[in-house]
């Protein structure tokens, strides 16, 4: 969730300053206040119970095997690094996560036809439909076996779906309604930020997606950032603050889902552990009613 969040190449990452209206590189600094501290927080809770809670020796044995099923099916080395490398340095350098993405992608492309020895059909194919492995190994399957244009074609449909319900409840006076009912409340940047919170889980509850619970969210509270003169990356920070954590405490959002499967615990199980989860929207509260990290706009 920690890289979900902060990840320039995430959805949701994009997304919500989209949504706000805020730049990418101003929406991650922004929310490095709320999710470092928390971050810190989880890691040295999590190293206390690593400490009180496991023992014995580490045994390299399965990460030997995965390596040597890797090696049977890819060529290793530096040069398979490149695609991630370039990214890493485009994005340091502040270029646009689209074009990033983009020429990691062709720089991708070269190395599986030139190093690899993948035919520029293969490629293609991989690239629309993802990639099948012939590892046997389930947790190496569980990795490859996945990625394409096409895995991404029901996200883009929930987006579509997400903007035109937001357009619809605009057109027919619900969001005018709510936010009236909202606005009489609202006093201060901190009950602002608590009441946007607020609403990002009462989407998230309903609609059971991060990219519906941004659009919703975002262009509900985006009138009432404006006219208290706060930064739209105060407003983006606060959707993924709400919306994007609170997938997994929801027992039938598909985050929630997901985790459960791939742990293979019930929900309630791991729900005491999320502290970065549960801690992340106290922090931005604070924020909002200290004023720290809390930007305006200029008059004009």
């Amino acid at each position: 969730m920690f890289g979900d969040k902060l990840s320039p190449l995430s959805d949701t990452t994009n997304l919500a300053p989209a949504v706000a209206g805020a730049k990418l590189n101003d929406h991650v600094r922004s929310m490095l206040w709320t999710t470092l501290p928390t971050f810190v927080i989880s890691l040295v809770l999590f190293t206390l119970l690593g400490i009180s809670q496991t023992s014995g020796g580490y045994e390299e044995g399965n990460l030997l095997v995965y390596i040597d099923a890797l090696r049977g099916e890819f060529k290793l080395g530096l040069l398979t690094l490149l695609p991630a490398a370039a990214i890493i340095v485009l994005l340091l350098l502040k270029v646009n996560a689209i074009v990033s993405l983009g020429l990691s992608a062709v720089c991708a492309g070269a190395v599986s036809f030139f190093y690899q020895g993948a035919a520029l059909q293969s490629i293609i194919r991989v690239a629309y439909n993802g990639y099948s492995t012939q590892i046997e190994e389930a947790i190496l399957k569980t990795i490859l076996n996945r990625g394409g244009m096409s895995s991404m074609l029901q996200y883009v449909a929930i987006i579509c779906f997400a903007v035109g319900m937001g357009g619809m409840l605009d057109r027919l006076g619900v969001l005018g309604n709510i936010l009236n009912a909202i606005t009489g409340r609202i006093n201060s940047d901190g009950s602002l930020i608590l009441a946007s919170l607020l609403v990002g889980y009462v989407t998230s509850l309903i609609s059971c997606s991060q990219p519906m619970s941004h659009v919703l969210t975002g262009n509900m509270m985006k009138p009432l950032f404006r006219a208290r003169k706060v930064a739209p990356e105060i407003l983006s920070r606060t959707l993924e603050d709400a919306g994007t954590l609170s997938g997994p405490m929801i027992p039938w959002h598909g985050y929630c889902v997901y985790m459960a499967g791939t742990l293979g615990v019930a929900w309630s199980v791991f729900f005491p552990y999320l502290f970065l989860l549960y801690l992340t929207p106290l922090f931005s509260v604070f924020y909002g009613f200290s004023g720290i990290s809390i930007k305006h706009m200029e008059k004009n």
